[in-house]
């Protein structure tokens, strides 16, 4: 508990892709994913374990590109953008497909939490009826039907294999401490 959050050396050798022994970081295809993010902090961790995942993988690219290059983010919808700006325009945790659907769509947390679970767990039948609710939603906050679809749809291959913030964070936690451990 006393390990400090803010080691240089550490991030050094998390940049270097020097993590063999290190909790979450030991494939190749993490340390490459270390060695082109270059992370400083705590939240860049948290946002690799998350993006290292199944559903969120495809887009490790564009928050690469658009973390260097703040200025290409671009939004479906201008609603969008309080959501997404903390990860550089992309889908990076459970929590921003519920707050996608209560945004847009005027979802409650309960029933954000229905369309987040029922995505996780691949229940076809659920998603179909709220794919009915989201679109509606959508539609009633101004959102463009083509724009109202292709978020669902991306919503639902993201949260095939997505963590959430606070599972993610605790896991960055453990493996900036075995970095440490492994540095010092």
């Amino acid at each position: 508990s006393t390990v400090p959050l803010d080691d240089k050396e550490t991030y050094a050798l998390l940049q270097r892709g020097d993590t063999a022994g290190v909790f979450q970081f030991e494939s190749a295809g993490m340390r490459h994913v270390l060695m082109r993010l270059k992370p400083r902090c705590l939240e860049d961790l948290t946002a690799v374990l998350s993006l290292y995942r199944p559903g969120p993988r495809s887009s490790i690219d564009l928050y690469l590109e658009n973390r260097s290059h703040p200025e290409k983010i671009a939004y479906a919808h201008p609603l969008l953008e309080p959501i997404l700006k903390p990860t550089y325009g992309c889908m990076v945790y459970q929590e921003q497909v519920m707050e996608i659907c209560r945004v847009l769509s005027g979802y409650s947390y309960g029933r954000a939490d229905i369309v987040r679970r029922a995505m996780a767990k691949k229940k076809a039948d659920v998603l179909k009826a709220e794919r009915e609710s989201f679109l509606s939603g959508a539609a009633k906050n101004g959102v463009a039907p083509d724009v109202a679809e292709r978020l669902f749809d991306d919503m639902e291959s993201f949260a095939n294999y997505a963590f959430n913030k606070s599972h993610a964070a605790a896991y960055a936690v453990i493996s900036y401490q075995t970095a440490y451990l492994k540095t010092h």
